[in-house]
């Protein structure tokens, strides 16, 4: 009988998805006899719940950011108590043990913390099964330690000697940094995206914001404006529609070297065309990046997981904080006149590259299922 894999995400975000996503597609590429699934389980058991829960967070993180800061800070290095997880289970997760009585998994990865929480209050109950995390940032929050969790998967070193010091043994930590799908493992030529891509191969900028849109898009537009003669920038909004549309609508940006985009699929490619990257720092995305060697600058990071991935960049040197727009001239000063102070970065991604094996979640979770398959 070939073996079954459930991945649990939560459509809080994208990133949380895409790993799942990426996980699936290096199962099945290592592994094709072994069934994967991916289920957003919330979406699915109780949509309305939870898109009420992403419209509250969006209004924190937008209009009271501090806020969201002092609630993820709080008691961050200890697990949930009993009632919150009991309160998780409730509004997003009821019955969700009537989709594991449908599926049936061997092993299951979870790719959030609150799919972790209850798959492992099931365990708790007596259901067995394999159960991995997949912790989807540079930092962990104490939300994703259950004593049920069998393996974490981590995105590195840092990550792992956090869950040591939240009492987790090292048997149970692997570090695989995260998993990204195929598209970002292979190099491509950035000329040859330009062209694609309908670009100019001149000096290129592509601002991020995360599948929300978020990070203070806008304002870093404007700032570039006055560049537009010499640079071509790419904006991606996500799924922010209203941010779209209100810089569709703003005349300053009717420019043949604006391109403003909404949520791409594709987005290697516009990676690769572009020299640099000015982003939020979404655990994602910025892997994403630093596996295609685009240089980032963070700005507007959400308080929280957010702040403390853009900690874990700049302690790596692997970016570098922009703190307010005045910088941006300074920093296309660097791109078009000095552009050997961007080798500094280029430099320290190559050599994180090394440690980057895009394939290692994948492996690892084959090798739980079928042991004398990978070498």
């Amino acid at each position: 009988m070939s073996k079954k894999v459930l991945i649990l995400s939560e459509a809080i975000g994208s990133g949380h998805t895409k790993a799942a996503e990426a996980l699936m597609q290096g199962i099945s590429y290592l592994e094709p006899s072994i069934q994967t699934k991916i289920l957003e389980v919330g979406q699915t058991l109780h949509p309305l719940t939870t898109k009420m829960l992403l419209n509250t967070y969006l209004k924190i993180i937008v209009h009271s950011p501090s806020l969201w800061g002092k609630m993820y800070g709080y008691k961050q290095t200890e697990p949930l108590s009993n009632w919150k997880k009991f309160v998780i289970y409730q509004l997003f997760h009821r019955q969700i043990e009537v989709l594991l009585n449908q599926e049936k998994p061997h092993l299951i990865i979870c790719t959030h913390p609150f799919t972790s929480s209850s798959v492992s209050r099931l365990k708790r109950m007596g259901y067995r099964f394999t159960l991995c995390s997949v912790i989807t940032d540079f930092h962990v929050h104490g939300a994703w330690v259950h004593p049920e969790v069998d393996v974490y998967l981590v995105s590195s070193e840092d990550t792992y000697n956090q869950l040591i010091n939240m009492g987790i043994p090292k048997n149970r930590i692997v570090v695989t940094g995260l998993p990204i799908r195929s598209n970002f493992w292979i190099k491509k030529n950035k000329q040859e995206m330009r062209k694609k891509l309908k670009l100019k191969n001149i000096p290129t900028v592509i601002i991020m914001g995360g599948g929300l849109g978020l990070g203070g898009i806008e304002p870093i537009a404007h700032a570039l404006l006055k560049w537009k003669e010499k640079i071509q920038v790419i904006i991606c909004t996500g799924f922010n529609k209203a941010l779209r549309t209100a810089l569709l609508r703003d005349k300053m940006f009717h420019h043949p070297h604006f391109h403003i985009l909404g949520f791409v699929n594709h987005i290697d490619e516009w990676m690769e065309a572009a020299d640099l990257l000015i982003t939020k720092p979404g655990g994602l995305t910025c892997f994403e990046a630093l596996s295609k060697g685009l240089p980032m600058y963070i700005y507007q990071p959400i308080p929280g997981h957010e702040e403390k991935n853009c900690d874990f960049l700049i302690n790596n040197q692997l970016a570098i904080k922009i703190d307010d727009t005045n910088y941006i001239d300074r920093l296309i000063e660097k791109l078009l006149f000095s552009p050997q102070e961007l080798e500094f970065l280029h430099n320290k991604i190559r050599q994180f590259q090394q440690k980057i094996d895009p394939l290692a979640s994948a492996k690892f979770i084959v090798n739980q299922l079928i042991p004398e398959s990978i070498l």
